[in-house]
């Protein structure tokens, strides 16, 4: 009878201990490939600037289309203030290569383009060096920026609550900052921005949040 206690009580304990391995200490997801999101979808965010962003509090609604840059396929998020294009497909789908003004003229420039280096996982960490062209100074600049997957928590903003990996970043040029990235939603759903008194046009923060998204759930 007492050996069959003690079996009863082993078998008992792998029970739990195989519970806690598989159920309480489960890793979180890994983001394999950047989300595109639908053409002809729109969303809103809320942005509050400081310092040398500006000062105040505004929205913007974002349109996403489609448009061919350069021979290239592109998916364009299109605002009041400009136009971000991001490549749809090829090795660098996901990542940004240039910002338009309203009127389609060049701002800014990256080379290479702009992205997180897919699978996202909690723990990684990469740098990439870049080279930004300021059109409008006629201007190139190198730096490096280095990311930082940080967790996979919750984040909570006025379009509802996101599981999203928690990615830190930052760069030589005095930027530095903290995305949200919630894989198959599209755009950020939170984005602190920072510049620090390296930045050459001086310190400043920036907050955004998104406010809707026909995708969000």
């Amino acid at each position: 009878m007492k050996s069959t206690r003690s079996l009863k009580l082993f078998l008992e304990i792998v029970v739990v201990v195989l519970a806690f391995v598989s159920g309480g200490c489960a890793t979180a997801p890994k983001a394999e490939a950047p989300f595109i999101p639908p053409v002809g979808f729109t969303y809103t965010t809320s942005q509050t600037n400081t310092g040398s962003y500006g000062s105040g509090t505004t929205q913007t609604t974002t349109k996403i289309s489609e448009r061919m840059w350069e021979g290239k396929k592109m998916t364009a998020y299109g605002s009041p203030t400009g136009v971000l294009l991001e490549y749809a497909e090829g090795e660098w789908r996901g990542k940004w290569q240039i910002i338009l003004s309203p009127d389609d003229k060049p701002i800014q420039t990256f080379d290479p383009p702009m992205g997180y280096e897919y699978p996202i996982e909690v723990g990684k960490t990469w740098t990439t060096s870049y080279r930004v062209t300021v059109h409008a100074a006629k201007k190139v600049f190198p730096f490096d920026m280095t990311f930082k997957v940080e967790s996979y928590e919750d984040v909570t903003v006025p379009a509802g609550t996101f599981k999203a990996f928690r990615i830190s970043y930052t760069d030589t040029i005095g930027n530095k900052g903290i995305q949200w990235y919630s894989p198959g939603l599209g755009p950020f759903p939170k984005w602190v921005q920072e510049r620090t008194a390296q930045y050459p046009g001086g310190p400043g923060t920036r907050q955004t949040e998104l406010i809707s998204y026909p995708m969000a759930k």
